[in-house]
């Protein structure tokens, strides 16, 4: 039996996951926790062969935790499930170490495929996400998106922005000081030659990066 740990802020998410994973057998759930400071300190208590983590969670970010967790627990494989589109996060999430990367609205069946590939040792790369890395690898892409300028913090501060956070809400949930978050915004700004919150916004939606739909009503 493979052992999964699932860390996602939302309970009815992580109960439902523990339901589907062990009606497809062969998998265990030992245990589910709602922030990365709580899975670093389940893993001190023992460790699973698969890690499914969210993107956005309170505190540290998915992508944080993945980092922090590969530096020290090498061997754990971890798949990414989160709302964002793969062209958004998918290629700094593989980059960081995770071994799969899939959106929540996929199907039943497509999870237990990844689970199945991951368990195994190898990594779940879907079609779509495929044809990203054979892009980045090729060149295909001549010029980067204004957001792929930005390094990993300054996107999710950007990200941040253009969910209508304030820099004090920001700071909280980056585990940041608000002075930190002004540097950021001011760094993005520059590197998107934006001036306010709003060009985040409509940036965000034209190029379908955010995770709600509903993101203009908060401007």
């Amino acid at each position: 039996m493979k052992k999964i740990i699932i860390c996602d802020d939302h309970p009815i998410v992580r109960e439902g996951l523990k339901q589907l994973i062990t009606g497809f057998g062969n998998y265990e759930i030992l245990d589910d926790v709602e922030s990365g400071e709580a899975l670093m300190k389940r893993l001190k208590k023992g460790t699973p062969h698969i890690v499914i983590l969210d993107v956005s969670l309170p505190g540290s970010s998915g992508l944080e935790v993945l980092k922090s967790l590969k530096a020290v627990y090498e061997n754990i494989s971890v798949l990414i499930l989160s709302m964002y589109p793969e062209d958004q996060f998918a290629l700094r999430m593989i980059k960081a170490g995770a071994s799969g990367y899939l959106h929540k609205d996929s199907k039943p069946e497509i999870l237990k495929e990844a689970l199945d590939r991951i368990s195994t040792g190898e990594e779940y790369i879907s079609q779509s996400l495929t044809k990203i890395l054979l892009g980045a690898v090729h060149g295909k892409k001549t010029t980067k998106a204004n957001h792929e300028l930005l390094s990993d913090r300054e996107f999710e501060v950007f990200l941040a922005l253009g969910e209508g956070l304030s820099l004090s809400d920001i700071g909280c949930k980056l585990n940041l000081s608000v002075k930190t978050i002004s540097t950021y915004k001011s760094r993005i700004y520059d590197k998107m030659n934006m001036e306010n919150t709003s060009e985040i916004v409509r940036y965000i939606m034209l190029n379908e990066l955010g995770a709600q739909k509903d993101i203009l009503e908060r401007v």
